[in-house]
């Protein structure tokens, strides 16, 4: 048995790396641009109201996206992967933007912000149980504000129906699925980020063709009239979707689910704070409140992931399945990491 006890200094050198700060903006600035652009420019400009065909376009773009660094300019190197292996994440995200649009439905969008805050405790239970890790308590702890905050600073209304809940719930569980084996299938397969979009794509494309129907207007979208603002404004979002794609890879393959599920709560707080400087006047106290609280718990978070960043237990075991994750976390057959 073993300890990790790494100094503050191996841990910046280890993980604040350029690539992960890289993926950590990207990942930030493509996500509110793409909010902003399908507000402000797709939806309003364009009224083009179409959010599962929008996202097919994406993923559509994104494996054109990833052609082109594959062949033209030869960034990374195509793997063949097997189908029956990458289908899972495939039909997760599948789920979760069907569930998430029916959710929208049925919920107001402060309620939904608001049951989305469970994807943390999901995602705590399925490494748990599933992979066998288990979080600090300081880490644990830091959580607490983190959900406080984001949830006072979302919550408007009491407007709750059960038909609604169930979808959010569902829409909940494919998201913290489609977090963890984002991470999990990079290490499984052995690939890039890049690699396993490739696949995962065209696959989710082809998949949410069959949710067209149920889920988008389909009289509308048939007598829908594309105009040059409609081509523009679609493709400035399909740019930001590939960044927020791919900087999603990069950024859990690099750290862990629940970091990027904590970081979802960074870029909710942006949206609003980025609301009330270029569009409210002032900002309510309750969300002042929020902000605070979420702030200090990521600041506590971040802390807890310094001062170990494996954030390892006993618990995390050596996975005679799976050899490409147990050199990832330094696991052999007969050791055990503890912190």
């Amino acid at each position: 048995m073993r300890t990790l006890t790494p100094s503050l200094l191996e841990f910046f050198k280890g993980m604040l790396t350029t690539s992960l700060l890289f993926s950590l903006l990207l990942n930030i600035t493509s996500s509110i641009g793409v909010i902003i652009v399908n507000k402000r420019l797709v939806f309003m400009e364009a009224h083009f109201e179409f959010s599962t065909v929008l996202t097919i376009i994406h993923f559509v773009v994104t494996f054109l996206g990833c052609v082109f660094f594959a062949y033209g300019v030869q960034l990374f190197k195509p793997k063949k992967l097997s189908i029956r292996r990458v289908f899972p994440i495939s039909c997760v995200f599948c789920g979760y933007v069907v569930f998430n649009n029916l959710s929208l439905l049925a919920n107001s969008v402060s309620v939904y912000q608001v049951l989305k805050i469970l994807c943390t405790p999901i995602i705590l239970c399925i490494e748990w149980v599933h992979y066998g890790k288990r979080e600090k308590l300081s880490t644990l702890l830091s959580l607490l504000p983190v959900c406080v905050g984001v949830a006072i600073t979302c919550f408007s209304d009491t407007d709750v129906n059960w038909i609604g809940t169930m979808w959010a719930l569902l829409a909940i569980i494919a998201n913290s699925l489609y977090t963890i084996w984002g991470k999990t299938k990079q290490v499984e397969m052995g690939v890039q980020p890049m690699q396993l979009l490739m696949y995962q794509a065209p696959m989710s494309a082809v998949m949410l063709l069959l949710a067209v129907l149920p889920l988008d207007n389909a009289k509308k979208l048939a007598a829908y009239d594309v105009t040059f603002t409609t081509v523009w404004t679609v493709l400035l979002s399909c740019i930001f979707a590939f960044g927020v794609n791919f900087s999603f890879f990069c950024f859990v393959g690099k750290t862990s689910p629940l970091t990027m599920n904590v970081v979802g709560y960074l870029k909710t707080l942006l949206v609003f704070v980025l609301d009330f400087l270029f569009v409210s006047a002032t900002i309510p106290p309750q969300r002042m409140i929020g902000i605070s609280l979420t702030l200090l718990g990521l600041a506590g978070y971040s802390y807890s992931k310094i001062e170990s960043p494996e954030n390892l237990t006993p618990r995390t075991r050596w996975n005679p399945h799976c050899d490409t994750f147990n050199k990832q976390h330094g696991i052999v057959e007969t050791n055990v990491i503890s912190v």
